[in-house]
């Protein structure tokens, strides 16, 4: 059975916490989040990182800021896997090293969700074709911390520069740009609309001989997460621990 430690307990987290409660292939070890009630938990919560709760992890569910997420890091891939939702901490280069070596050094692995979109697994087989990748994304401006009042071009430039000016908005962009050709490489495109009530994704690839797109939407809700990210959390869940296949994009 394995032992599943959160790190980070909001919306997505919260979803993947009732599920594993649900299922019978796993429990959950710990929770580290300083907001989260303690007294709603059936196993430990600890308000900061200790690394003998860490150690008793078999994998660890990221769910907080790409800020915690590096203050952590060391400590996650010195004891077990990590499934991470925030991967806008790649589009710092010296945390990707840093990462890479970690992973190297320690044996582990760390699985990326496939979160709000769709199709990363042909976007990584066509990489070596590839020439043009674009990510267009629009969101209510409370979405984005914003409050335009008219459709805003809020980004247009490399995704290493979206994820820099909105960590917390768009992992997407950054998991396209590891699927594809790049941080530098892909263009991303954010658009502050007040008049829609969802996020929507559109994904376009354009290589030698091969074009395609990719389109989702879904309801905003609260805060940042749309309502498809937590079911497909819930499904990457599910291939990490091999109830299904397992792929390195999940």
């Amino acid at each position: 059975m394995k032992k599943i430690g959160f790190l980070g307990c909001g919306k997505i987290g919260k979803a993947l916490l009732n599920y594993v409660i649900a299922i019978d292939d796993a429990r959950v070890a710990f929770i580290q989040d300083p907001l989260f009630p303690a007294e709603e938990a059936s196993c430990p919560v600890i308000r900061q990182t200790d690394s003998q709760f860490y150690r008793k992890a078999d994998l660890i569910v990221e769910c907080a800021t790409a800020d915690v997420l590096k203050a952590n890091i060391s400590t996650i891939l010195d004891s077990c896997d990590l499934l991470m939702f925030s991967v806008t901490a790649f589009s710092d280069e010296s945390f990707e090293r840093q990462v890479l070596e970690l992973c190297k050094r320690h044996g582990r692995h760390i699985y990326l969700p496939h979160g709000a979109i769709l199709g990363l697994d042909g976007l990584c087989d066509a990489r070596p074709l590839l020439r043009e990748v674009r990510v267009t994304t629009t969101k209510n401006p409370k979405s984005l911390g914003l409050s335009d009042g008219k459709r805003t071009v809020v980004y247009e430039g490399p995704t290493r520069g979206a994820c820099q000016k909105f960590p917390r908005n768009v992992n997407v962009h950054a998991t396209v740009a590891l699927a594809g050709i790049g941080f530098a490489k892909t263009f991303s495109r954010i658009i502050s609309d007040p008049m829609v009530a969802t996020n929507s994704h559109l994904i376009e690839a354009i290589g030698d001989g091969v074009q395609f797109s990719i389109q989702v939407e879904s309801t905003a809700g609260e805060g940042v997460t749309g309502a498809f990210t937590p079911v497909s959390a819930c499904a990457s869940l599910d291939r990490v621990l091999e109830k299904k296949r397992a792929y390195l994009f999940v």
